[in-house]
């Protein structure tokens, strides 16, 4: 019995450690840019430690993925901005998008935009 207490004690504390991180985690999607079929999404770290971008999903009007990158890896520290590419995106001009972008914590940022030509 005091094994299993000690064991679900450990794990909040082990879920605190990350949520308190997570908050610490703060991107933002500065903007995007649209070149044949690619797709540049501008990402600012805004938070106090440096994040990993883990996936950058592109979603139609309707819900549905259009195109996504994941494992990326790619690392910003705190202030910096980086630029992340997803091929093989096809918009319609007047339809309304959004692009989402997640951490390996799982802090996620959305920009939502009317693609037009």
């Amino acid at each position: 019995m005091l094994a299993y207490i000690w064991i679900i004690g450990y794990q909040g504390t082990l879920t605190q450690q990350a949520s308190a991180q997570q908050l610490q985690e703060r991107i933002k999607i500065e903007a995007v840019g649209y070149s044949g079929t690619n797709l540049d999404v501008y990402i600012r770290n805004i938070g106090d430690i440096q994040v990993t971008i883990d996936a950058v999903y592109v979603i139609n009007p309707d819900g549905s993925v259009n195109n996504y990158v994941s494992s990326l890896g790619a690392t910003l520290t705190p202030g910096q901005m980086g630029t992340i590419q997803v091929s093989g995106v096809t918009l319609t001009a007047g339809n309304t998008y959004v692009v989402k972008v997640v951490t390996a914590k799982g802090t996620e940022a959305t920009y939502t935009w009317t693609y037009r030509t």
